[in-house]
């Protein structure tokens, strides 16, 4: 009886104490003044969450927030806590009590509410299940600084539960030594068997994944599309509105998993995509960048516009004055294939992991591609230094130039 005792009260007390992780923000509103944090709460009970905007002594801190809600999925137990009326251009920490008591203390940036401000991101996906090479990528984004990764699906290989697990254990490595997360902003790819995997662990706050996230006052809004749905219908009418209530912006930069014209030959043609959202692209003068994935390589075109001419290479041609550039195609892990399908118009293509790295302003746009494989020789940036370029790193571009500078529309 007394050895029974013993071992309840072990259990009991074990099983009081709290323990968090894989702590996340997200942004998916307008991040100069809203965001969600987002953690797994792996055993014991959340008892608030401490927020200031001054680094805090003694976890003293002048907001205490409840759950926004909970959920369980994936094996984890999806704590949300949604921030609003957020100060733009502003860090705010805090720290997740528990019945263990206060955790780390973690903290993000809001972004600016002016387009006077330049602007960083990250942008890739397809990170899979090559843990090694993914978490290289990870470590790059700690030291990059930038403002929000767009995460644009295919983040694991089947969906599993332990694959996400094991996603959010390497996701980690984005966490500066100081705390710093990088928020993300998530599109769905063809890995991810469901749209509701996406709502549950980011709070995506659409049922279907399409959505807008607008960054630095009406610098930037950033449309996240799903390529794993119909393309006509709610879609269609979501992206018609969105491109016409930030027609004022200075850009809008389009997400979307699955690219248009492939450059893996046996990848398929997404003819649905051609009919239904490039002519709406192409409308807007302010849309001049497309990041697309999925083929496990990497391109970038020249400014491109449809074509039914003669001339036209896939339905497209080059037209530097109005056209749309369209870059990515991974790749942040998944397996690498052979780019061995490049056309007339493409600028440059290979079979590099890599993502890209964006940065924004009112005059232009400058695209670079970061090879992450020597993330252990880069120095890390900060907050300050975020636009300069670390010594050492490794860009992709050996035939046109590791610099992609895209400038507004020339209208005649």
């Amino acid at each position: 009886m007394r050895t029974l005792c013993i071992f309840l009260i072990c259990f009991i007390t074990f099983h009081s104490f709290g323990k968090t992780r894989f702590v996340r923000v997200v942004f998916s509103g307008d991040a100069s003044t809203s965001a969600t944090i987002i953690w797994d709460q792996k055993r014991g009970h959340f008892m608030g969450l401490y927020l200031d905007t001054v680094e805090p002594s003694k976890n003293r801190y002048r907001q205490e927030l409840p759950l926004t809600s909970r959920n369980n999925w994936k094996g984890m137990t999806n704590c949300l806590v949604e921030l609003k009326n957020l100060k733009p251009n502003t860090r705010y920490y805090f720290t997740i009590k528990d019945t263990e008591g206060f955790g780390r203390t973690y903290y993000f940036s809001t972004a600016p509410n002016t387009p006077e401000e330049r602007l960083s991101f990250i942008a890739g996906g397809d990170s899979r299940d090559n843990r090694p090479v993914r978490v290289k990528a990870n470590k790059m984004v700690a030291k990059l600084k930038a403002h929000a990764v767009l995460f644009n699906g295919d983040f694991i290989g089947l969906d599993l539960n332990y694959q996400w697990i094991n996603w959010f254990e390497d996701w980690e490595y984005t966490i500066d030594t100081d705390g710093r997360i990088t928020p993300l902003v998530v599109s769905r790819g063809n890995h991810e068997k469901t749209n509701i995997v996406l709502v549950k662990l980011f709070n995506v706050p659409h049922p279907k994944l399409y959505y807008n996230t607008t960054f630095g006052g009406n610098l930037i809004n950033v449309i996240s599309l799903n390529s794993e749905i119909l393309k006509i219908g709610g879609q269609k009418i979501f992206l018609r509105n969105s491109l016409e209530d930030h027609k004022n912006y200075f850009w809008q930069l389009p997400q979307y998993h699955r690219p248009i014209r492939a450059h893996v030959g046996f990848k398929k043609e997404m003819q649905t995509q051609y009919r239904n959202f490039v002519p709406l692209f192409e409308r807007y003068s302010n849309v001049r960048l497309c990041l697309e994935n999925d083929s496990h390589t990497t391109k970038i075109t020249w400014p491109i516009v449809s074509s039914q001419d003669k001339d036209a290479d896939e339905g497209f041609k080059r037209n530097d004055e109005k056209g749309i550039v369209y870059a990515g195609e991974g790749c942040w892990g998944a397996p690498l294939r052979e780019a061995d399908d490049c056309k007339s118009w493409t600028r440059d293509a290979g079979k590099v992991n890599q993502f890209n790295w964006i940065f924004i302003s009112k005059e232009k746009i400058e695209l670079r591609t970061v090879k992450y494989e020597n993330v252990d020789k880069i120095s890390a940036l900060t907050e300050e230094t975020r636009f300069y370029l670390p010594a050492s790193i490794d860009l992709f571009g050996p035939k046109n130039g590791t610099l992609i500078e895209i400038s507004p529309r020339k209208e005649k």
